[in-house]
């Protein structure tokens, strides 16, 4: 057996040994990686390292070798696994390795003149090339890797990094005919989208091609060689022809489709996304939106299996800005063509076509689905149709519009998927759930297989798939008889992760959910995976951990589990689950029993089942639950409990005077952030009073006299009139916090049937009686005929997690286009937010800035932090943080240790729906530092803003050298639109 992997090309030889080195194990949780050293405890300077894992409590180097495809088997046999599970459940689990090898790279010799093939895997392409190569290193898995120096090289020190990054070896290769030993350090934890064509039409005109950018001259000083066009392992399309030229970055400025190897209807055609140019970075990939359009009275024929398309493209230097390219686009001359170095060049690619006949009452095939998810991100996702069409309340276009009407027993059913299924290529999870009669089962991705916990962008792309499956039905007069209200409130099914997603989303959004059917759902992270074995418990301030785990509250299903008492809830759960434990069930159901004892929940356990079994949501207990649910008149299915008066059998659009026994009902809505939360029967709460800390709303209706409204933390909250209006009548008067407030209710208020009230602290009333005062806003009471309420300025998210959730495609900012440590960051950061959760993200420079070059989306603002225009940008938010004489500051708080990451969250400069994340650092290590903080997973703790230092590498969090989450203050209430800024918040906030 060979004792290396091998490869050849242009003269150069590759060689990666195959005996490793491995070190551990040690006991880290998997969310606190982001904060520790990523080759923690490694240091070069011991040979034996302590652990709690295995008996002698060290762990020393041992030897493995590598298999000849380069896999790494690592394992502890020594370590007592099943007594630490007994006591410490996953936690135990959750560990780490570090692996170390060697990588030796021979340039080619000068009297090398036609190299041969030799050894297994060497391959040669018949020339010779003397420049430097880049290397592209693709981590399989893993979570971090370094490629250093050798042993006696100088500078040892570099960044690890994730998989799928290109760059130049840390120092040049000797020619010295021997070539270079590096050693490798590994920290151990061909893409197209297309819809089906259902009948010859597309279901979904949403289509994506990722294309790589591989033209590296920028980056080296010279210009990559691509070979024919072809998919590599990344997923890229490589160019057709030889790239001579070009400084790095390519512009997507058109699509078109190839006619000639298939016959295609003439009415067919694809386009970019609204027809704006898609910049990639080098060694960036992004996915390319595309719209596929064909008439209405053709079809694609059968034996048309794939389309050939041409994606043509503009490669530049950084030295094009974003605005000749778009003149360039839109035929415009360009006002800076002197200085613009451009090429025109054409990416070839297959699309391939899958074919699905039209369903019908016995027959069906799960079918995938696409649609722009944050305006242009192209997603998939896929349906099990129903039997029978609903002709019964579907709702109907009407003149380009909506026109919804009440429906009954066609709500879709929204499943779940458990951690690492895919929807799209793996047919189990549609197999194991049950065909409706009436109703579609939607199964989306949570943009990725393992997605965000189905929080944040999940749950957005959860609830976009049922409105985007509702416009595609609507597109084909054959598909319309199966169409339903776009707005339709659903039924929530998952499995595990998915089970947990139920519990979250439903106790989150209850007013659109009017079931739930959770399966081997864990209550939260923290309990599912506990911090008993973490190692910053060991070393953290009280104080400063309450203000971290404030960043885990809005997670934690148990704490809003009463917001769904009135919503009928089946949970099921394995008897013998050992990877969720069944009480985590239990105690769900038994929280909710708290709440309220009537509340409609029934919780079923499979003696001696495991976590999976097919029949889990495929048996008679879910098929009677869900008839009940769409058929049965004694359902107590709808959005009006019995919490409040309703008696069974009875919708939301009930009368309050049917009410049992005349008994004064109540129910409460939690809410940790509001922007991640919606309505309970209408009320909501739309800002908090002390960020950070829970709000609650008690609401109480008589049978006879005003609501009462009890506030805890809220500083503004509406009624949707439309929804309580029909349980309770007209509330001319509701009574918040013992204050009566006149609500104007007539067919000419607020266009969207809503009223907000909100504090108002500066009353004489507050003043007068230490108690707040409440207020319709705005004013005056009552409306003006058809006015719609002013939109909410953004609130502290609370979390540097939000991020994630984005309305278009995020930007990275970064000082120049340049090779530097802040371009490398965002293209890393990049990479990350696509592999994770199929998120795109563009990356510009400070002197490209305007409005509409960044766009709706959030921001990342990495480094650029003496640059005027952010400063500007943090002056005009009234900002705590401030930058001067070299260093970050909050509050007058200045943070200048070394090796620090300074993380906060902002106000986007230009848009009122956005959030910007600045991502920055005292020096280099600082900013790897910051790159691995950046909030890519759930559970982490990281509120609104956190600087941590160097000290991180050994204590993790418990080096936080400061955290909180912001307060807000609202601006003079008189004014015709509600304003307000970020302020410091005493309260949630730590400063060592």
């Amino acid at each position: 057996m060979s004792t290396t992997i091998s490869s050849r090309a242009r003269g150069w030889r590759i060689e990666l040994e195959c005996g490793w080195d491995v070190l551990g194990p040690f006991p880290v949780h998997a969310r606190e990686q982001h904060f520790l050293s990523p080759a923690f405890p490694l240091d070069h300077q011991p040979t034996i390292y302590s652990t709690s894992l295995t008996h002698s409590a060290y762990a020393s180097w041992s030897r493995t070798t590598a298999d000849p495809h380069g896999t790494i088997l690592v394992s502890h046999p020594s370590v007592p696994w099943e007594q630490i599970r007994a006591t410490e459940g996953w936690a135990s689990a959750q560990h780490m390795n570090v692996v170390r090898g060697w990588l030796s790279v021979h340039p080619p010799s000068r009297r090398e003149a036609d190299p041969s093939t030799t050894g297994d895997g060497d391959t040669t392409d018949g020339g010779v090339d003397e420049s430097e190569p880049l290397l592209r290193t693709d981590l399989l898995q893993g979570a971090f890797f370094t490629i250093l120096p050798p042993p006696d090289s100088p500078s040892r020190g570099r960044p690890m990094s994730r998989n799928g990054i290109s760059g130049t070896l840390p120092v040049s290769p000797a020619r010295n005919g021997q070539g270079t030993r590096y050693e490798v350090i590994i920290c151990g934890a061909y893409e197209s989208i297309a819809p089906h064509i259902v009948d010859g039409t597309p279901f979904g005109e949403a289509i994506g091609i990722a294309v790589q950018c591989l033209d590296f001259g920028h980056f080296t000083g010279r210009f990559a060689q691509s070979s024919p066009a072809n998919h590599n392992n990344a997923g890229s399309i490589e160019p057709d022809s030889v790239v001579d030229e070009g400084q790095g970055y390519w512009f997507v400025v058109s699509a078109r489709l190839v006619h000639g190897r298939t016959r295609i209807p003439p009415s067919l055609s694809v386009a970019l996304f609204d027809g704006v140019p898609v910049r990639i970075a080098p060694t960036q990939t992004r996915v390319v939106p595309l719209r596929l359009s064909i008439s209405p009275f053709e079809r694609i024929p059968e034996d048309v299996m794939e389309l050939d398309l041409e994606l043509i493209c503009v490669s530049s230097s950084s030295a094009s800005l974003l605005a000749p390219i778009t003149d360039l686009v839109i035929g415009h001359t360009p006002t800076t063509v002197e200085s613009v170095a451009q090429r025109t060049f054409v990416l070839r690619a297959s699309l391939p076509l899958t074919h699905v006949p039209l369903w019908t009452e016995t027959e069906h095939v799960p079918v995938r689905a696409t649609y722009f998810f944050a305006g242009s991100m192209v997603t998939a996702f896929s349906v099990k149709p129903p039997r029978l069409a609903f002709d019964g309340g579907v709702w109907r276009p009407h003149d380009g519009s909506y026109t919804k009407q009440r429906c009954r027993g066609n709500e879709p059913i929204l499943a779940l998927h458990g951690a690492g299924v895919e929807v799209l290529t793996q047919s189990f999870w549609a197999d194991s759930l049950m065909r409706q009669k009436y109703a579609w089962v939607v199964m989306p991705q949570g943009r990725t297989a393992w997605g965000l916990d189905w929080h944040g962008p999940s749950t957005v792309d959860s609830f976009a798939s049922i409105s985007a499956l509702s416009r595609i039905l609507s597109t084909s007069s054959h598909w319309k008889k199966w169409g339903f209200d776009p707005e339709t409130r659903v039924i929530l099914m998952g499995h595990s992760n998915g089970g947990q997603g139920a519990w979250y989303m439903a106790s989150r959004w209850p007013d659109r959910v009017c079931a739930v059917i959770p399966a081997a759902g864990y209550i939260k992270s923290q309990a599912y995976v506990s911090w008993c074995m973490s190692r910053f418990a060991h070393f953290v301030d009280p104080a400063l951990r309450a203000v971290l785990d404030s960043s885990l509250t809005p997670d934690d299903n148990d704490l809003f589990l009463g917001n769904i008492v009135g919503i009928p809830v089946l949970a099921i759960h394995g008897g013998a689950d050992d990877n969720v434990p069944p009480w985590h069930t239990r105690e769900q159901v038994g929280i909710l029993k708290t709440w309220n004892s009537d509340a409609d929940v029934t919780y079923h356990e499979d003696p001696g089942q495991p976590h999976w079994y097919f029949d889990v949501l495929f048996n008679k207990h879910v098929e009677a639950f869900l008839d009940r649910v769409y058929f049965s008149p004694s359902s107590s299915v709808s959005s009006s409990p019995e919490s409040i008066g309703v008696p069974d059998g009875k919708n939301v659009h009930t009368d309050v005077s049917n009410t049992r026994e005349g008994k004064m009902k109540s129910f409460t809505l939690t809410v940790a952030v509001p922007a991640e939360s919606g309505s309970l029967h209408g009320w909501q709460i739309c800002a908090l009073k002390v960020p950070g800390l829970l709000a609650r709303l008690q609401i109480t209706k008589p049978l006879n006299g005003p609501t009462s409204v009890r506030t805890t933390n809220v500083s503004i909250f509406s009624l949707d009139l439309q929804i309580w209006l029909t349980i309770c009548g007209e509330p001319t008067t509701v009574k918040v916090d013992g204050q009566d407030v006149e609500v104007y209710v007539n067919s000419t208020g607020y266009a969207d049937g809503t009223v907000r009230f909100v504090r108002d602290s500066d009353a004489k009333m507050a003043r007068s009686s230490c108690k707040p005062a409440w207020k319709i806003y705005p004013g005056p009471n009552p409306p003006v005929p058809g006015s719609y309420p002013p939109p909410l300025p953004i609130q502290p998210p609370q979390r540097l997690q939000a991020i994630l959730t984005t309305h278009a495609p995020l930007t990275l900012l970064v000082p120049t286009l340049a090779p530097s440590p802040e371009l490398s960051a965002a293209l890393r950061i990049a990479h990350a937010l696509r592999l994770f959760h199929a998120l795109d993200a563009q990356i510009v420079s400070v002197r490209e800035v305007g409005a509409a070059n960044i766009g709706d989306g959030n921001l990342v603002v990495i480094g650029c932090a003496e640059e005027p225009l952010v400063q500007g940008w943090l002056e005009s938010m009234r900002s705590v943080w401030s930058y001067s004489e070299g260093a970050w500051s909050i509050d007058g708080r200045k943070f200048e240790r070394p090796s620090s990451a300074i993380l906060f969250l902002q106000p986007h400069p230009y848009s009122q729906k956005a959030v910007s994340l600045f991502l920055q650092s005292t020096d280099t290590s600082g900013l790897e530092r910051a790159i691995r903080l950046f909030p890519i997973r759930t559970g982490v703790l990281s509120p609104d803003w956190v600087v941590v230092d160097g000290r991180a590498d050994k204590i993790g969090a418990a080096a936080v050298e400061g955290a909180g989450v912001y307060g807000w203050a609202l601006d003079d209430q008189n004014t015709p639109t509600i304003s307000g800024k970020w302020v410091w918040n005493e309260r949630m906030s730590w400063v060592d």
